[in-house]
């Protein structure tokens, strides 16, 4: 599995999801995680993408 797949697998579903375990499951650098998220699945796929911080930690709220 390639690790564009690995990223975009989490974000299919409505809840919160932590740009930390992006990073980890594809073993990127975080620019290029919040690359991602802003071109393949917001821009490419159409996805609603929201960020914010929880706790100290980015966290993306993806919507279909």
């Amino acid at each position: 599995m390639d690790a564009s797949r690995r990223n975009v697998g989490p974000h299919r579903s409505p809840q919160v999801h932590l740009l930390v375990d992006s990073i980890t499951a594809t073993e990127w650098q975080p620019h290029s995680v919040r690359g991602f998220i802003s071109a393949q699945l917001s821009k490419r796929m159409g996805l609603l993408v929201k960020s914010f911080t929880r706790e100290g930690q980015r966290v993306y709220r993806i919507r279909g």
